[in-house]
């Protein structure tokens, strides 16, 4: 991959981090219930939006780039056509689906009636991002990734402004209705709605921001177009070549994303009306932070893969082993002690989180550690990706959701489990599918794996650290705010874990080479004296 192609997307997940932390911020308008009925129309609208254009921009991005290079301008034109033909169909298909099947699942599996609004505000969203992926791919195509960057940054912005207007109308509106109906439940659900409606409209604004970004270099592109050969690409080979990039990515995502969506679905249909609350706290209080240090740690991964990758096609096999155990090396040092630092001080965590349940807390201790192995199967799998073993990831990853569904349903059968079965099913399953996906990457890819120095070492200074922390939390947590607690103690021991790896010459000087910031960590080593 390209510098510019990293970078980008690189952006693009610490964008998806910082829609967790919006959405942490729609909570609070919410409440704790109204986030579990608007979680439902999310789910679902993620679900469906899995098929119908996630990984759509890359795919296209790169054929147009080939044709590019080729000067195979008329086969380009071909492409777009075709693609927009295409994104039309599956994004109006989409949209059906959701309107008629997604409300007969949020009301009668999930069993939440007030998530049926959310829904169909949500459904025309999935032509519409369609549309703007769509786009997001042509200017890919044309080598400009600045488009994409702008496009994920102002849809948040556009999220949250219109959000902050629509949610407090909505909400006004929604609290005479309760008033009216004596039910309260109404007053969250029109806020949610409110939202939906705002990120409707944002994405109309992304969409009208993309299509003045394509149409600048119209009048170059056709005149590149009248002096280019013969168009090359008919409508079967497109549909293919696209199908074959698509599909597989399509279906890992939703295998990786299933565990989440049917768990919260049986959840919910064996719960009834106390399931929105509960497991609203359940998501904002855990699992929402699992994912936002989950997200930051995507975009540490994303530089090795093309790294890895254009080595051994070089035939420079030693410096691809290198930068593959780098990598390993840096998610597990950096998600061991991000795990800890959430299950040190779970509750000033929480707290900026916005829930304080004591039953919650007892998952964040536990269940903090979903972060090391869903980064790791996050790595592993991509890294199999880009060496072409789709269908092996595929197949682990269909292994892994039927033993999630199993564990779940046998822990759930201990009365006293409750939530916590849910959190146990989840971290075992990610931890069988970083396991798996990880031997087969290692076996592929070979070299020495020191798992003292890569694994032991981490973890065990990780938990040292840990033990301080919470003590430090004990005996002066109470007397302090959650946000001066975490980013002191936290703080604190995420540098001096750094510090101590260096002092220990955890990272050698030729993986501090090919990792991110590895000068940056080489030249404090020197000043340590390590190095």
């Amino acid at each position: 991959m390209k510098q510019l192609e990293v970078k980008r997307r690189q952006i693009e997940y610490l964008a998806k981090a910082f829609e967790v932390i919006l959405f942490l911020f729609i909570e609070r308008k919410l409440g704790l219930e109204g986030s579990g009925f608007f979680l439902v129309a999310i789910m679902l609208f993620s679900m469906l939006w899995t098929f119908v254009g996630e990984n759509l921009p890359d795919v296209l991005g790169k054929m147009i780039r080939i044709r590019k290079a080729k000067g195979q301008y008329k086969s380009i034109r071909n492409i777009r056509w075709f693609s927009f033909l295409c994104q039309l169909v599956l994004g109006a298909l989409g949209t059906i689906v959701l309107l008629s099947v997604g409300t007969i699942l949020g009301e009668n599996v999930f069993g939440c009636p007030y998530s049926s609004l959310m829904i169909w505000i949500l459904s025309p969203l999935l032509f519409l991002r369609g549309l703007s992926f769509l786009l997001m791919g042509y200017c890919q195509g044309e080598g400009s990734e600045l488009p994409s960057v702008v496009a994920c940054i102002l849809r948040l912005i556009a999220t949250y402004a219109f959000g902050i207007v629509l949610g407090s109308v909505a909400g006004d509106y929604g609290e005479k209705v309760s008033a009216l109906l004596k039910l309260p439940r109404y007053t969250s659900m029109y806020v949610a709605a409110g939202w939906c409606v705002a990120i409707v409209m944002a994405e109309l604004l992304v969409i009208l921001f993309l299509f003045c970004s394509f149409l600048g270099g119209r009048r170059r592109r056709r005149e590149k177009e009248a002096e280019s050969m013969k168009a090359s690409v008919s409508f079967p080979s497109f549909f293919g070549a696209c199908s074959k990039n698509i599909i597989f990515r399509a279906l890992i995502c939703f295998l990786e994303m299933f565990p989440v969506v049917i768990g919260m679905m049986m959840y919910y249909h064996h719960e009834g009306e106390n399931a929105p609350l509960t497991y609203g706290t359940y998501f904002v209080g855990y699992f929402t932070i699992c994912i936002l240090f989950y997200r930051l740690l995507n975009a540490v991964a994303v530089p090795f893969w093309g790294k890895v990758s254009g080595f051994f096609r070089r035939d420079e096999v030693r410096l691809g082993r290198v930068s593959f155990h780098g990598g390993i090396h840096l998610l597990i040092a950096l998600s061991m002690i991000l795990s800890v630092g959430v299950s040190a001080m779970p509750a000033q965590v929480g707290a900026l989180a916005g829930f304080t349940s004591p039953n919650v807390v007892k998952i964040v201790i536990q269940g903090s550690f979903w972060i090391v192995f869903a980064s790791l199967g996050f790595y592993f799998s991509r890294m199999l990706m880009r060496f072409g073993k789709n269908l092996m990831v595929l197949g682990i990853g269909v292994l892994c959701d039927v033993v999630f569904v199993m564990l779940y349903k046998m822990l759930w059968s201990d009365e006293k489990m409750g939530l916590l079965a849910l959190m146990y099913a989840s971290l075992i399953t990610m931890a069988i599918y970083a396991v798996l996906l990880g031997a087969i990457a290692i076996q592929l890819i070979g070299g020495k794996v020191d798992w003292f120095r890569i694994v032991l070492l981490p973890a065990l200074l990780a938990g040292a650290i840990g033990i301080i922390q919470a003590l430090c939390v004990k005996f002066i947590g109470e007397h302090l705010e959650s946000l001066f607690v975490v980013i002191l103690i936290g703080g604190v021991g995420f540098v001096a874990y750094w510090c101590v790896l260096l002092l220990l010459r955890n990272f050698s000087e030729e993986e501090l080479s090919v990792i991110p910031l590895g000068g940056v960590l080489l030249g404090l080593g020197k000043m340590l004296g390590t190095f």
